[in-house]
């Protein structure tokens, strides 16, 4: 789809909506082009390549709201789409958070930044991780790489108009040695160009050498290096957190947390959709509230709630751009680096793991922030300042706001994080905490 496509879908899903009877209409036209590679056994095995449409439809009517999705990108199926989100929204109770969009802004057209499509070079890259990997005494390498771009446009009732354009690239690699050791290789960039598939291929088979004959250690309280991979896992759901809805609806662990301490004085993170490198580029939020870079923890004290226009009227504050016209989300978060490297880290510990990989982080509690999540890939006990030997069949098993009180340093290096275990593109460096209880994962 074109550019004037996209604009003409989203306005014309408002004049219907207008027409229906509807008072406050927010329309959102996004048209993805995507490239996806993966490879498995040292061996492109998938190449695929689509393009969608897809609209995102926020009406209200006496105080009734209804949210609707459509992928029907033509004006007859748009027009039926809207007539039926309509004649749904009147069966709908009144809404008590009922709060009309707010007024419009111009927001002048932008080409923005591309991606490319599948080419030679995206194979090119894949190959390049694969070789790297095996030059390291990989046996097999797998894994996948997507390039995408994102053109949105907003029209509203209120009159808001304008686009943005964005991409982003992922290379996951995996690469495989001798019996079941492992390692794992991540890169995210804005643009295919950005991404040094080598390097991560290289990474990869480093960490899968290693960890050859790994074995359990014992259950206890370790000290926990975790990787950008690792600590974007973790991090992500403190953004989430601050979102007022999730405040609103008692699920937060940092409820009752603003302007307090809440980690270690010197760590500084804030959601920006405007950062340099980053993998979500937005001007304007589904309201068309103007976005900027907002303060969530400063110097180890949290700033900022994330609000929509709803919910900042519920708080008494104002939207900081962050909707979700339901639910106020993060953007992109951003961890400003510590002062130390990552040997400078391992000789801090006296008894304690590295983490470079994880998966399967799951929620006990999402009100105290109590999870678990299993180590995956290479897992190193630390002794005495030193990495030792590989380990294996762990579990962390911890709460998010301890962790975060017990962050004791960060890396100057960091990297960004978006995978299929981390949503939220996070920036991010190495992070050493103290104390987390490690146990041993069941089988």
């Amino acid at each position: 789809m074109s550019s004037v496509d996209l604009a003409g879908l989203a306005e014309g899903a408002v004049k219907d909506a207008v027409r229906f009877g509807a008072n406050d209409v927010s329309a959102l036209c996004y048209g993805v082009r995507e490239s996806m590679v993966r490879f498995s056994n040292n061996s492109v095995t998938v190449i695929k390549s689509l393009n969608n449409v897809e609209l995102e439809l926020y009406v209200a009517k006496d105080e009734k709201r209804i949210l609707g999705t459509s992928t029907n990108p033509s004006s007859n199926g748009i027009r039926e789409f809207v007539k039926q989100l309509l004649d749904a929204c009147q069966h709908l109770p009144k809404s008590p958070d009922y709060t009309p969009l707010p007024k419009g802004t111009n927001y002048d057209f932008s080409r923005g930044r591309g991606n490319l499509p599948v080419s030679n070079r995206i194979l090119e890259a894949c190959q390049e991780a694969i070789n790297s990997a095996v030059s390291e005494g990989s046996k097999r390498v797998s894994g996948a790489l997507t390039s995408k771009d994102v053109t949105v446009f907003i029209h509203t009732s209120t009159g808001t108009l304008g686009n943005d354009v964005s991409g982003s690239t992922v290379l996951n690699v995996r690469a495989f040695t001798k019996g079941d050791a492992s390692g794992h290789g991540l890169s995210c960039a804005p643009s295919l160009r950005e991404i040094d598939a080598e390097e991560v291929g290289r990474r990869a088979g480093e960490y899968a050498k290693q960890a050859v004959n790994a074995k359990p250690c014992q259950q206890g309280v370790y000290d926990v290096i975790m990787s950008p991979t690792v600590a974007a896992d973790i991090l992500q759901h403190v953004a989430s957190a601050a979102s007022a809805f999730e405040i609103d609806a008692g699920i937060s662990f940092l409820t009752g947390k603003k302007g307090k301490k809440v980690c270690m004085q010197s760590c500084t993170a804030s959601d920006d959709p405007t950062v340099e490198g980053g993998l979500i580029r937005r001007r304007f939020d589904d309201e068309g509230v103007s976005t900027r870079r907002r303060m969530l923890i400063r110097n180890g004290r949290l700033e900022t709630y994330l609000h929509n226009t709803t919910t900042a009227r519920k708080f008494k504050e104002e939207s900081t751009g962050n909707a979700g016209i339901i639910t106020p989300h993060p953007w992109n978060l951003v961890v400003e680096p510590g002062d130390m490297s990552l040997d400078e880290l391992v000789r801090e510990v006296k008894q304690g793991i590295m983490v470079t990989n994880n998966w399967y982080t799951r929620f006990q509690n999402p009100r105290t922030g109590e999870y678990s999540t299993l180590p995956r890939d290479a897992v190193f006990l630390i002794e005495n300042g030193r990495i030792t030997r590989p380990v294996s069949e762990l579990r962390i098993s911890d709460s998010i706001p301890r962790q975060l009180e017990n962050i004791v340093a960060l890396s100057k290096e960091r990297r960004w994080v978006k995978w299929w275990e981390v949503w939220l593109p996070t920036l991010t460096p190495w992070i050493l905490m103290r104390n987390v209880p490690v146990t041993k994962a069941l089988g």
